[in-house]
């Protein structure tokens, strides 16, 4: 075999393996938002399920649950609601955990009219702007209140959240008609997308109303271009 052969096989087998790993990536990628998805959900239920009866959700501690390093700090912890739900037996250390970011999940009280915890809210931070939007697609339609943050909440860290659940749909833009044609319905890289407000006019020009449904097409133009998304949602 002559140099340049051997070049060139050399440069094919380099393509392929270049293309494995990228392969292999983009299914680590779509497992972990996966695993996300069916944790958040999880959440949910045991939150539901824990709180529901009284109907008095839990106060958050957004800081001590980014300090929550391992599960083993996780099952001794009785501070934060993510700890409480693991003390109850309503999830377990791997259904805690935002495998993204590696934080355990923060969960806090969502107000409705002039009550503080009538509902709750769950965050998922350290998402770059694709699994921000994949999760958005995948899961948003199944939540009261969803919301892209303005905080930039990068893994290791949660802000603090106060999070009204029937808060107008700010991040959420309708359809508009005037002197320069009709604009479709958009979505701001931030904001409140849905809620359980009502919205102000009718028909398809209506605005801040919160029962909108996500499509693939709207999801396209929420989120930062950066890896510190936080995915807000909510449910009473």
């Amino acid at each position: 075999m002559t140099l340049l052969e051997i070049i060139i096989v050399l440069g094919i087998i380099g393509v392929i393996a270049a293309g494995v790993v990228v392969l292999a990536q983009r299914a680590f990628d779509t497992k972990a938002m996966s695993d996300l998805a069916n944790n958040a959900n999880t959440v949910r239920i045991a939150v539901k399920d824990a709180y529901g009866p009284s109907g008095q959700y839990p106060a958050e501690a957004a800081t001590d649950t980014a300090k929550i390093a391992n599960s083993a700090a996780l099952l001794t912890d009785t501070k934060t609601p993510i700890g409480k739900l693991t003390a109850l037996g309503k999830i377990s250390p791997d259904e805690a955990l935002n495998g993204i970011s590696g934080n355990y999940i923060d969960i806090g009280p969502g107000k409705i009219g002039d009550k503080d915890n009538a509902g709750y809210f769950i965050v998922l931070n350290g998402l770059n702007q694709q699994q921000c939007r994949g999760l958005l697609n995948q899961v948003g339609n199944q939540w009261d209140y969803v919301a892209v943050g303005a905080d930039h909440e990068a893994a290791g860290h949660y802000s603090s959240h106060t999070v009204v659940l029937d808060a107008l749909a700010s991040g959420y833009n309708g359809a508009t008609t005037g002197e320069g044609g009709a604009t479709g319905a958009h979505l701001g890289v931030d904001g409140i997308y849905r809620s359980l407000a009502t919205p102000t006019g009718t028909g398809p020009t209506a605005t801040g109303g919160g029962d909108n449904l996500l499509t693939p097409d709207l999801v396209v133009g929420a989120c930062h271009n950066d890896s510190a998304n936080a995915l807000i949602l909510g449910s009473r």
